[in-house]
């Protein structure tokens, strides 16, 4: 794939890196994410998935901006108390101008998924939506300054197998701006080189990263089997 002058001049660097070539940047840009919950601990996974190249980022969150949101990533005090969306729209839009920033559409269809959800219980509607479209997708769950990030790739266990049941659900701190990063790198791998990550959950605690594969509980429905023998949604051999 050729990209266009103006764009491998934007994505200079990235197009540097080992094994992340045009083909992976043009697959970045034909992607649109759907980023369910935008508050200020996913506010660095926005801005790093806008400036990585994606094509366009639909931001779903209905609530208004927070006191708590308002770290400096996205939005600033004069924010707080406005509509979440439409703040980290027009936030976000002045990152890049390859990439279509605008509020989720109801009933819309992305490619895929990073999921910061303010509740559990929001946090598995989302990610079985994206497990049910077969997109690779992320879920944040902040803890303070740490947190846990599950990735999804199609086939791989879904979230509510792979979750963290041991956080203390402590209230995000600024410092959770790294697991939000982290999670904005993981979905970016999956999308530019697919098959490149397999189901995995990162934690950060105290700044230490530890990565394990995840597992699938029995049961689940994301371990129902296709007519040849493979989960659904997996790549066939």
């Amino acid at each position: 794939m050729t990209l266009a002058d103006d764009r491998i001049a934007r994505f200079a660097r990235q197009l540097l890196v080992p094994g992340f070539g045009e083909a992976a940047q043009a697959r970045l840009g034909a992607t649109r994410v759907r980023a369910v919950g935008a508050s200020g601990a996913a506010a660095a996974a926005l801005a790093y998935l806008v400036e990585a190249g994606i094509g366009g980022l639909w931001i779903d969150d209905a609530e208004p901006v927070a006191p708590a949101d308002a770290t400096g990533w996205l939005y600033g005090a004069g924010s707080v108390g406005t509509a979440r969306a439409a703040a980290a729209v027009d936030a976000l839009r002045r990152l890049s101008r390859f990439c279509d920033v605008e509020p989720y559409p109801v009933g819309g269809v992305p490619n895929a998924a990073v999921v910061a959800a303010p509740s559990i219980a929001q946090a598995l509607h989302a990610a079985e939506a994206a497990r049910r479209m077969r997109i690779p997708h992320v879920v944040l769950q902040p803890d303070a300054d740490g947190g846990t990030v599950v990735s999804v790739p199609p086939g791989a266990p879904c979230f509510a197998c792979a979750r963290s049941t041991a956080s203390a659900g402590r209230p995000p701190a600024p410092g959770a701006a790294a697991l939000a990063a982290l999670a904005a790198s993981e979905l970016v791998q999956m999308i530019a080189i697919p098959g490149a990550i397999a189901g995995r959950r990162l934690e950060i605690v105290r700044g230490v990263v530890t990565v394990r594969a995840t597992t699938r509980l029995a049961g689940c429905a994301c371990g129902a089997q296709s007519p040849s023998g493979t989960p659904r949604g997996a790549p066939a051999d």
